[in-house]
Parts: structure tokens; sequence; C-alpha cells
């Protein structure tokens, strides 16, 4: 309502603005009733283009900012209005004169803003410059990435009194680091951080601060020595207010404020590269520092031109296996990509990636290759690299088929291209590194390449096929779709073939170049069928969509298939098109697989898509695995009791942080909550011990996931029978909730 409000009062003024300048030239076009017709104090002319630049005393533009134009310095005549665009840039079509005033409205609080400014000719180049923000107390602040800070006066853990403005009159840039005792992540980064900020130490400052009411001086001291750590930066206490202030909402948390006061870089999630700490401290401590805004760390990385070029066509073919005349082998020609080379691995001969310890940089090896409808290209790849984070790819026509990391088990099999029909496919093979660790060789190798018969492949192999395809772009044909009940999905050529799925929440789709399905209804934050708002009930499944195997994605039921065809009345462009909702969809095509289909992509991820659980110990079912970040919390698992009575569910994992659990019913209510702190447990003080009385024949969904969002790995649970009855003592109040 604001916005909408600021808008039509622009619209006022602008047309006001309007009838000024109409009025005034309609009256240098005419003659007045007496007196001398001329003015002195101004020369008016024909209409001219002025132009207003503004950006910060650091060089960043400033967008979105409101100017007005006077006829003088008085600023009692408004000539015209607007506001400034992504280039910090706005112009006018004025009567030539002189003397125009400009006055700013909309700047944020800490930017010296004058009275009025003017122009130098028809141009007007406003630098703003910015301090501290001295008035009003931090903890009642709510400060992001572009803000300028509030000045502050804290006391660390010795005694000192840190005052921020002194530290900025003689640093470059001030850090703010927010971590606590018991975050493992915070102790990793801690010391690749420390090694690197001695080398800047005279041009930065960095203030580790601790919000939690429960660490005391003293005992951060005693966990710094506890843990034989020196650190050569300030540590201090702050205000827990404060991780409202910033918006903190995982440890270690990492502030920057600059030279010129503004917050430009937050970043949450530990930094434990050297390589990214030094790109971060080159880039604010530079002479000819620029701002802009950080919210990743790795925009700031200069990437490293590569210092190899890849060999002969000829020898590469002979390195791969597959010398033929329908393939051609070629480097990519961008300026940042490093090539692949011939090496060895395991005394094989073989190609490998050449960006090894290369932060944040990439490889890329290309073939164009001819095939028949029915063929299929293979490779043998190993993977030596960081996992989750330093990722091979394989890239067909511009589309992601596979993506691998981690460290192989030997040399893999691994088909990413199978043709529809027959044609040139130009198949990219790239080895994507993060400014992370590097684990591993810190590479991956290829061998192998073969053109074989799409019944000869021999390793499960799944390829994305869109559910709507068309040749001219305007008439599409859909695939033929099957509801299977078993399952309650919908399947691609009968009720057993590939699940259909829906693109809800990643990039774009056949139906939409520019939103998924979740954003195409996102602003208007509802979905209405038959007279009832379905908006939430949908949100349910772009949530599982983002969680999913395959990002965005998620298996179509009849209710999400509903709501499907509901964005397709809203958003579509045939209406006459009953099937326009399945260009939102996609499926994959199984290979290898002995007629197997790909697992659903959101198994385990509530309670109609839930794994299932057993009484007792049993490795084979009893467990979950977590390859990626799943939140809210959790895979999910159904345990039906067959006798009533009281049962503990308890789980083993090499956790580096500890786990926690959950007990939900079939409508997602939860009936129990492990928390870390409550240990009911006699076990290792990192795992899970829940109890809870169950009724026989009802159903129970478990889940126990990593404190830690970002560790991946296996949990495996047992479930014991108890007794009918079991006197249990539970903590009321855990933790520093006591």
């Amino acid at each position: 309502m604001k916005q909408k409000l600021r808008k039509i009062i622009r619209l006022l003024c602008l047309a006001f603005a309007l009838v000024l300048v109409v009025s005034a030239l309609a009256a240098c076009s005419g003659t007045s009733d007496g007196g001398d017709d001329t003015d002195d104090s101004a020369t008016v002319g024909e209409n001219k283009s002025y132009t207003v630049s503004l950006k910060t005393a650091g060089g960043m533009v400033m967008s979105g900012i409101d100017v007005y134009v006077y006829s003088d310095d008085t600023l009692s005549d408004l000539v015209s209005f607007s506001e400034t665009d992504e280039n910090g840039l706005v112009s006018f079509q004025l009567p030539e004169k002189e003397g125009y005033a400009i006055a700013l409205s909309g700047v944020a609080k800490g930017y010296d803003v004058k009275t009025s400014y003017s122009f130098n000719g028809t141009t007007a180049v406003i630098t703003l410059t910015s301090s501290l923000i001295t008035t009003g107390d931090i903890t009642n602040a709510t400060l992001t990435l572009g803000d300028i800070m509030y000045d502050f006066t804290i006391t660390d853990i010795n005694g000192n009194k840190i005052v921020l403005s002194e530290l900025l009159a003689e640093k470059k840039l001030v850090m703010l680091n927010f971590w606590y005792t018991g975050c493992t992540w915070c102790w990793t980064e801690f010391p690749i951080m420390a090694e690197v900020y001695e080398q800047y130490a005279d041009d930065i400052a960095i203030i580790a601060v601790d919000p939690m009411t429960t660490d005391t001086a003293d005992s951060i001291k005693s966990t710094l020595t506890a843990k034989d750590l020196s650190l050569p930066f300030t540590v201090a206490q702050c205000p827990y207010a404060w991780t409202s202030t910033f918006n903190v909402t995982g440890y270690p948390t990492t502030i920057i404020v600059d030279r010129y006061g503004m917050i430009s870089l937050m970043e949450s999630g530990a930094i434990t590269s050297k390589g990214a700490w030094i790109n971060i401290f080159d880039y604010y401590t530079a002479e000819d520092y620029k701002q802009i805004l950080v919210s990743d760390p790795n925009d700031l990385v200069v990437q490293t031109k590569p210092t190899y070029v890849m060999e002969d066509e000829s020898d590469v073919a002979a390195a791969l296996g597959l010398v033929s005349d329908k393939v051609h082998y070629y480097a990519s020609d961008g300026e940042y990509a490093w090539p692949f080379l011939i090496g060895e691995k395991n005394g094989e001969t073989c190609m490998y990636a050449s960006n090894t310890d290369i932060d944040t940089s990439y490889a890329i090896i290309c073939l164009d290759v001819e095939l028949k409808a029915g063929q299929a290209v293979g490779f043998d790849y190993w993977a030596s690299t960081e996992l989750s984070n330093d990722i091979l790819h394989f890239i067909v026509d511009d589309e992601d088929i596979f993506r691998i990391s981690g460290e192989s088990e030997g040399w893999t099999s691994v088909y990413p291209c199978v043709a529809d029909k027959d044609g040139t496919y130009t198949i990219v093979v790239s080895y994507i590194k993060d400014s992370d660790t590097n684990d591993g060789d810190d590479t991956v190798y290829l061998k192998n390449v073969r053109i074989v018969d799409e019944s000869e492949i021999d390793v499960a192999t799944y390829i994305p096929k869109e559910a709507a395809t068309t040749e001219d772009g305007l008439t599409y044909t859909y695939v033929d779709i099957f509801y299977n009940e078993s399952d309650g999905y919908y399947h691609v050529g009968d009720e057993n073939g590939p699940l259909l799925l829906a693109n809800l929440t990643y990039g774009t789709s056949q139906f939409s170049e520019v939103d998924s399905a979740y954003m195409l209804i996102y602003e208007n934050g509802s979905l209405i069928i038959d007279g009832v708002d379905c908006y939430e009930l949908f949100q349910n499944y772009a949530s599982y969509s983002t969680n999913a195997t395959i990002s965005g994605y998620c298996t179509v039921t009849e209710e999400l298939m509903t709501y499907l065809k509901a964005v397709a009345r809203d958003e579509g462009f045939d209406s006459d098109d009953e099937n326009e909702w399945m260009r939102l969809c996609k499926y994959y095509a199984a290979y290898g697989t002995n007629g197997g289909q790909l697992e659903d992509p959101i198994k385990g991820l509530c309670a109609d898509s839930a794994y299932t659980a057993v009484l007792g110990k049993d490795v084979e079912t009893n467990y979950f695995y977590y390859d990626r970040m799943i939140y809210p919390r959790g895979l999910r698992a159904e345990f039906i009791p067959e006798k009533s009575g009281v049962y503990r569910i308890t789980s083993s994992s090499e956790s580096v942080q500890g786990v926690d659990g959950w007990i939900f019913d079939k409508d997602d209510n939860i009936l129990l909550v492990y928390e870390a702190d409550e240990r009911m447990y006699d076990g290792p003080d990192t795992e899970v011990s829940m109890v809870m009385y169950m009724e026989a024949g009802e159903s129970y969904y478990l889940s126990v996931a990593f404190w830690d969002l970002y560790e991946e790995g296996y949990i495996y649970y047992d479930i014991e029978y108890i007794a009918e009855s079991y006197e249990l003592f539970r903590l009321a109040s855990p933790a520093y909730f006591t």
C-alpha cells in the first residue's frame, strides 16, 4: 500500500510540474497585459535533455532515488520529477535555461545530503558521502546489505573498550564475525581466518562477537585455552539483540563494514578457504576500492586465466579412446576456461581437468558427436573432488544431465547422451570448483569415450525428457500419462512408466521462459479453485520440490495436477489447450535398469512418500542418508507397530555436531521432539533416544537429521519395544532456555 501511495504522489507531483511547464511556455509565447514582457533573470529556450548521475563516494550507483527539479534554489517551483534507474541516472526534457536546482528524496540514513544541487551545464554528477550513524540505538535497528552502519561501543573479553568509529578512522574495513563457543564450524573457520588476518592486520580489524547469554568472558577465554587457540583479533561479547539487528540465522556469520561505513558484505556460513579470505581482504584494502554489495564472497574472486592449452585433437582422441570422423573434440574459447590435458590415472592414459587447486575456476572439454536415433555416448570417469562443492558436469545441448562429486571407488561408466533422432549432439564436460576446500586429487579424469546402442547401456541411466514438445513453438505434442493408484502418482506411457515431474521452483520451463510454476503465482499469493484458495496447499508441494533429489521438481499427484491446471488457466496462453499445464513437466527415461524407473525424487519428504521403518536393528531398512540440505528438517520413515506399548528409537551415526529427532503423525503434527540437550539415553552424547507410547496399527512417522543442515552421511536407527508402560523423566526446559 505504501508503494502504491508513493507512486500516486509521484504522478500527482509530475502532473503538477507539467502544468507549470505548459503555463510557463504559454506565458513565453504570448504577450502580457502590460509592462515589460521580458525576463532578465534567466534565458529560456527550446527543450533540452538534462541528466543527473547519482553515486556514492565509493563509486556505487544509487538507484531508486527520487530526484526533483525546481526552477531555482528556493525550491518553490517544481518543474519535473523522476527516479534514478539501475545505473543511478535520470534524464529530464526541460526548457533550456540556467539556474535549475535539484533536490533528492529517499536517500538512506547515514548519507550526507545537501538541501539542493545544481546542474553544470546540462549534467549534474552528485556524489554522496556517508558516515556512521551516531543517533539511535543499534540494538533497535534493522540493518541489511547496503545500509550505513551504526556506531557502537562494546568491551572485549579482556575488558578493553572497542569503538567502531575509532577503528574505521584507522582501518580500511571492520569485520564482525558472529560466533559462539558451541559452534563447530566457527572453530573450523577461526584458524584459517586468523592466519590470513595477520597478513592484513595493518589495514583491517576483526571483532569476533558472541551474542549468547550463556557464554561469559571467562568461559570464552577458558574455551580458547582448552582448544589451544590464540586469536590475533578482538574477541568480544555483544547483545543478543544484535542477532535481530543483522538477521543472523546461522553461525558463523560474517559482516563487513567498509571504509565508507557501509555494510557491503554479509555471509552466513563458514569460510574455510584461505584463498577466499585473501580475495575478500585484497578487495576491501585495495587503493582503488570501489563499493559493491556482496552476498557471495565468490563474487570477489579474481579468476585466474589458464596456463595450459589443450593438446592436438588427434592426441586427445587417442587418449579418450574414440578416434572417429563422427566425433570432434575441442576446448572452450572462454577466457577463463581451463583445458583438459592428457595424463594418467592408475597407470592408464586418460584426460584430466587442469584447474587443480585453482579456486572458483572451471575446466572444459567439448565434443560434437554425430549419432543415429537410439545411439548413446558413454564415458568412464574417476572423480577425486570435494563432495557437493567441486562438481563434474555432463551437459548435452545446453541441458545439465549429470553432476558428480566426491571420491569415486574407481572408474565408473556414465551415459549422458541418448539420441532421440539422427543429428549432431554437443556434449560439454566441465569440472567446476568453488572457493572452499580442495579434497582428494582435486580433479576429475575421463577415458574410454564410446558410441553404443542404447540397449548396450550397462549402468542405471536416467535422461530428462520434456513432457511437451514442439517444432514451431506454437503447436505442442504431449506424452500420454496414466495414474497409478498404488503409488498415487502420474506416470508416462503406462502406469508403471517414468514418473511425471512438475517444475515447481527451479528456473524456467516450456510453459514459461521467465518463471517456475510457483513463481508465476507467488506475487498474487493466491490460487483459486472452485472458490477456494489453494495457495498454501500448493506451497507444500513447492517445499517438497526445493528439497527433492532433482532440485525444483515434484512428482505429480491428482491434487498437484489440479493445481497445475489452475496455474495454466491463470497464467497460460492457450485456453483451448487443456494439456497446457504439461509444459511445466518432464520425465526421466530409464536405460540399463531392466525396466526399473527413477526413484520418487521427493521420497521421504512427507507422510505420503515416507520410507518404511521396521522393528529391531535392520541396517538395510532403518537408516536415513543425507546428501543435500533439507529444510524444514529431515527425511521421514513410517512405522506401524504390531502391538500397543512403549517403543524406543535410538540412532547411531558419525556426526560431527550431533543429531536431532522427531515423531510426527500423518497430518504433520509433531508428537515428540528430541533436542541435542535432552539426553535421556546413556549412549553417545550426539545421538537420539526417543521413547513414546504407540498404538498398534497406527502410523507414526520417524525422522532423525543432522543438527547441522549441511552435514552429509548416514544415520542408522533401531526401534525397540520396551514394555506396555514405562516411567520416564523428561526435562521440561533444556539448554539455555531454562
